[in-house]
């Protein structure tokens, strides 16, 4: 090979090509040939680095190009639009370069891996076989080799490739990365100067209205109000979403302080991790405290970034909040690779030790220099010394120590030090035990009152943060207990205030420890209530009657006793027996993966020796147990750390197993039996899994230890759902059967009988693979289960929604029931639609947005008009003689005078039907209106009157008719019953139907009528009410409240409650300039002039 021919085009990349010694052992194997005469490890050292080189030059181009195009294209298009309202060019091009050189880079990795790996193993193989053909002067290699030098250059070549295959794909994905930064800037350079010049020149923010004013773009026209740029530009929460882009490159261990590059310049955006992190590689096998510096450091200057960015609500951003692969969570993730970069575990010596231990000391004394107010800081450095902790135990022990000399003179430093030690305890860096001695020594006894008040505020956040339980700190309970009868030895005027506190604290203990021991009594979204608003109790805000409360309260008690009554019967080696099947399950499924055939045979042998399929209780018992061992593996596999990690191996396992269970089934028959034969398998392998769930949730409940884990539930039944409706012969017959048996086995755990699995279970019964495959069945099969498992998440969240005060949890998991229905109105709008009146009944009054999406499905096919355009005429529209589909239950709250109301609206008798109605509308056993009872007489009578009329004559006809009397008898009931009556009427103001037109002009109506005044602002409360939330606002109600406003017939503006306050006119006016236009707002009305 000439000279020239052995250097590389890309700088310095031999000191980064690995090759590996082991290989000469491999030619030794093949003595006597050509291959191990001629390739030595020096022939390698010099062939490898040019087979690298020339893969990369060959492939770069391409990928670079196609990975910068695709990346620039994507970043400037969506760029331009968020940061439309944005004035400062320097954050547009910082949020812009993040996210071209994170897209860049990603697909130029997945883009050249394949190939460059391919590359790789021919240049080197042709490289290889030139330097044996060379040395021995044939022509032709191949003739030269033997099955056994040729096997070994296999492997040689496949080897070489493979460990270099990193290099190659880090070197590619660096190129296209600085290449798209480099395209980005040029291709803004004209966006970032008309803001820079349009800012000095005027003094003003620049904002760009062309993205708003283009035809040929959906967005952000077609973005929902929230998510359109505004003037102000972009919140720091929303700029975390470019932060986010943020990443460590990938970095090959270098065996010299030069880096390669290839064709490219320095980093321009100045901001990604490139001079500190290689200096995180260390010599394999030692440790490296120049990286672990640089770490630090690294991420000290990432919190802060991240914090200035918060500005005012930094505050609020903790560690949990930061997404796993944002530049924090890599930085303190990659501390034990540093520490102990080899992959096996070794041993720290003594000094290596004593060096870990005198940085982390650092660490600790930086703690306690921290602000309070950067609680992310605090956080991410006691992460940092839980990473340490782990290759260097005795970092936990010493750490005890340390906490005893920490400044704790002021109040500053004493609150600081709290904070410090919760969180050092949370991570057990600190055992509780250990601390629960130095506190209580500190305290003496209650004499010392800075102390006492230490421990007080100690113990009462670690308990009610669930950090510690009670019974892990006796003496520090002690301590408080002796406070709180009196007994401590301290001045008069302190005992009475901390006999306060400490009797306050240990009520709050007592309540936290009954309301966990009474959780099935009173579900809960689990989360932290803040104020002290009296709360109604459970009961009174739930739809449910007490009754039917009560038996699903105590549903898991009776399914947990049922299956430890069958457990009892269980062989004495059977949990050991499932336990040696599901080993040898595993192994085989890892080693047969893809062969159907072979898993399939093993479970025939499975079927005929343990009778799993044919013998219903043998089924019950293998699947019963299968559950309970692989739940107990996955949670025993937490690796102690918060938030714990959960190895779900043998859950994938055994949800395979089932699957292939179900699918495979066959007992013998013909086709449609061996179907049956599979669903009923399935509906027994999802009841057992449920009340197995069930029983260990019922279990957890009385045993307070630990608190109970949804996740390798949530993991197994989403397991089960997944590989059960893919695609497939055997299984699309029944798709049917398999969603609509999911659906009632996801009724049974439904989260008021277990709250613990609610949001696990709210992400279920929303996944992709259940919800759209229920709905999507031919004939609205799956719209019946659909509709009680939403029923059932409402009375769920039904009472926390009517609190005064939500927890946090609570807000998450409202959130999520908003997206839920958010999507089912924009995918599935005739399901919401047809259920509308049953969904009402449950949301609460409060919960105005919630009800206001339901009621803004329009079923597809049905088209909007404008209700503000100069011609616009509801009677005129063809869509409203047509009566919207009622899938809900109408007349059963109705049917204890259902008659006496038929013959009524029939002939008006009986004469004293209203005086019997009345009382038959209260709920049961209480002064209060029922909700659902009025929603339903609200809509049959509405139902009932437009078969009386047809749509011509609803306008004139109204008012003489029995119907009517119904809705003005309504109007005389208290305030309460008469906002009630007035909501259900506007839940019908919905798409445009028969039904919105009759219940509009029933509204118009009664406002119109009404001699009270009450009256009318009642109407026009429950109208605006739900006009000046987010949108969407249904269809119906924009028409009316546009008519009432409109027509100077209903005299609106002249009423007094319209300017009352300066507050509610402001409202008004608000509210007409949204509804109306220009012109129509212009004109007045009697004694009243329309806003202007």
């Amino acid at each position: 090979t000439s000279q020239d021919q052995q250097q590389t085009v890309i700088p310095n990349l031999a000191a980064y090509v690995n090759v590996n010694p082991n290989l000469t052992q491999l030619f030794h194997q093949v003595q006597g040939g050509p291959l191990a005469a001629n390739v030595t490890a020096e022939v390698l050292k010099r062939s490898v680095p040019i087979a690298v080189d020339r893969a990369i030059r060959e492939i770069i181009q391409p990928v670079v190009e196609r990975s910068v195009s695709i990346a620039c294209i994507t970043t400037k298009s969506i760029a331009t639009k968020d940061f439309a309202m944005e004035s400062d060019e320097n954050k547009m091009r910082k949020g812009a370069q993040l996210m071209v050189a994170n897209l860049a880079g990603s697909l130029a990795l997945v883009t050249c891996r394949e190939p460059l790996h391919t590359s790789i193993s021919s240049h080197l193989r042709q490289i290889l076989m030139n330097t044996i053909n060379n040395a021995s002067g044939a022509s032709s290699g191949q003739a030269q080799l033997g099955d056994l030098d040729q096997n070994a250059l296999d492997q040689c070549v496949a080897i070489c490739s493979t460990e270099n295959l990193e290099l190659g794909c880090m070197l590619i994905e660096k190129a296209a990365t600085e290449k798209a930064v480099r395209d980005m800037d040029e291709a803004l350079a004209p966006a970032l100067s008309i803001r820079k010049k349009h800012r000095e020149q005027t003094g003003q923010p620049y904002y760009d209205m062309s993205i708003f004013h283009n035809d040929n773009q959906r967005y952000p026209k077609a973005l929902p109000d929230i998510l359109r740029p505004k003037p102000g530009g972009l919140l720091p929460e929303q700029l975390l979403v470019y932060d986010a882009f943020q990443r460590i490159p990938r970095q090959p261990a270098p065996s010299s302080h030069t880096q390669p590059q290839v064709a490219s310049e320095s980093d321009p955006s100045g901001d990604q991790l490139g001079d500190d992190s290689s200096a995180v590689q260390g010599t394999s096998g030692q440790l490296n405290l120049n990286a672990i510096s640089a770490i630090a450091l690294k991420l000290d200057s990432s919190v802060t970034s991240l914090l200035n960015t918060a500005g005012p609500r930094a505050p609020e951003i903790m560690l949990s909040m930061i997404p796993s692969d944002h530049e924090i969570k890599q930085l303190i993730s990659a501390v034990p690779r540093v520490v102990s970069p080899s992959e096996e575990s070794r041993t720290l010596t003594s000094s290596e030790t004593d060096a870990i231990l005198s940085f982390s000391q650092g660490i600790f004394k930086r703690l306690y220099e921290v602000n309070l107010s950067e609680r992310l800081r605090l956080e991410a450095l006691v992460y940092l010394l839980e990473m340490l902790n782990k290759v260097c135990p005795q970092l936990g022990r010493d750490m005890g120590t340390w906490a005893t000399y920490a400044p704790t003179k002021t109040d500053i430093q004493r609150k600081l030090h709290r904070t410090v030690l919760l969180l050092l305890v949370r991570s057990e860096l600190i055992m509780i035990s250990d601390l629960d001695s130095y506190l209580a020594k500190n305290a003496d006894n209650g004499r010392d009152p800075v102390w006492s008040e230490f421990l007080l505020l100690f113990v009462r956040t670690a308990a009610m943060e669930k950090i510690a339980t009670p019974t892990k700190m006796p003496k520090m309970i002690s301590i408080v207990q002796s406070i709180a009868e009196g007994r401590a030895s301290v001045s008069p005027e302190m005992n009475q205030a901390f006999r306060k506190a400490a009797s306050r604290l240990l009520e709050e203990l007592r309540n936290n420890l009954e309301g966990s021991d009474s959780r099935r009594q009173a579900p809960q979204v689990e989360g932290k209530t803040k104020g002290g608003h009296q709360q109604p109790t459970y009961e009174e805000s739930s739809s449910l009657s007490p009754i039917s409360l009560k038996k699903l309260f105590d549903s898991p008690v009776a399914i947990a006793k049922s299956s430890q009554t069958f457990a009892h019967n269980d062989p004495p080696n059977a949990k050991q027996l499932v336990t040696d099947i599901l080993v040898n399950w595993l192994r085989v499924q890892n080693e047969a993966t893809n062969n159907d055939k072979l898993l399939a045979q093993i479970l025939q042998r499975l079927q005929q020796q343990f009778g799993v399929g044919s013998n219903d209780d043998q089924t019950e018992r293998f699947l019963r147990l299968t559950t309970e061992v692989v739940i107990e593996s996955c949670i025993k596999s937490a690796s102690g750390d918060a938030p714990k990690t959960l190895n779900y191996n043998a859950i994938d396992g055994s949800s395979k197993l089932f699957s292939y269970l179900v699918r495979y089934m066959n007992s013998g028959g013909s086709t449609e039996q061996i179907t049956q034969q599979r669903l009923a398998l399935l509906n027994k392998v999802l009841g057992v899994i449920a009340r197995s769930l069930v029983t260990h949730y019922e279990k957890s409940q009385r045993d307070t230890t630990a608190a109970w884990d949804q996740r390798p539930w949530f993991r197994l039944l989403l397991d089960l759902l997944y590989e059960l409706t893919l695609p497939g012969p055997a299984l699309d017959p029944i798709k049917s059967g398999i969603v609509n048996i999911f659906g009632s086995a996801f009724h049974v755990v439904q989260p008021l009988v277990v709250p613990g699995f609610s949001f696990a279970w709210l992400e279920l019964i929303s996944h992709r693979m259940f919800l759209s495959n229920l709905l999507l069945l031919k004939d609205q099969k799956g719209w019946g289960v659909m509709h009680q498992l939403l029923i059932d998440l409402l009375l769920f969240i039904e009472p926390h929604l009517r609190r005064v005060e939500l927890t946090d949890a609570t807000k998450k998991y409202y959130d999520g029931v908003l997206r839920v229905i958010l999507m089912l109105v924009h995918d599935f709008p005739s399901f919401l639609a047809a259920y509308h009146l049953s969904f009402c009944n449950i949301i609460p009054e409060n919960c105005v947005q919630l009800r206001n999406l339901i009621l803004s499905a329009i079923p597809k096919g049905i088209p909007l008009h404008d209700p503000i355009s100069s011609d616009f005429k509801i009677d005129r529209l063809p869509e409203i003689s047509q009566s919207p589909l009622i899938l809900s239950n109408v007349v059963g709250p109705l049917m204890v005078f259902k008659s006496d109301l038929d013959g009524y609206l029939r002939n008006q008798q009986p004469t004293d039907f209203f005086t019997k109605m009345v009382p038959l509308l209260r709920k049961e056993g209480k002064n209060e209106m029922d909700a659902p009872k009025i929603n339903s007489l609200v809509l049959y009578v509405g139902i009932q009157g437009l078969a009386r009329l047809q749509n011509d004559q609803i306008s004139s006809g109204l008012g003489r008719s029995p119907e009517m009397d119904v809705f003005q008898k309504l109007m005389e009931l208290d305030d309460h019953g008469r906002y009630l009556s007035l909501n259900a009427i506007a839940n019908q103001l919905r798409y445009p139907s028969s039904h919105t037109h009759y219940f509009s002009c029933v509204m118009l109506y009664l406002f119109n009528e009404t001699k009270d005044d009450g009256v009318k602002e009642q109407i026009t409360r429950v109208l605006l009410e739900r006009l000046i939330t987010q949108r969407p606002h249904p269809w119906g109600l924009l028409i009316t409240f546009i008519e009432l406003i409109k027509n100077t017939k209903y005299q609106f503006w002249s009423h007094p409650f319209t300017r009352c306050a300066t507050e509610i006119e402001k409202v008004f006016q608000n509210v007409a300039r949204s509804c109306m236009p220009t012109s129509s707002r212009g004109s007045g009305s009697g004694d009243g002039d329309a806003p202007q």
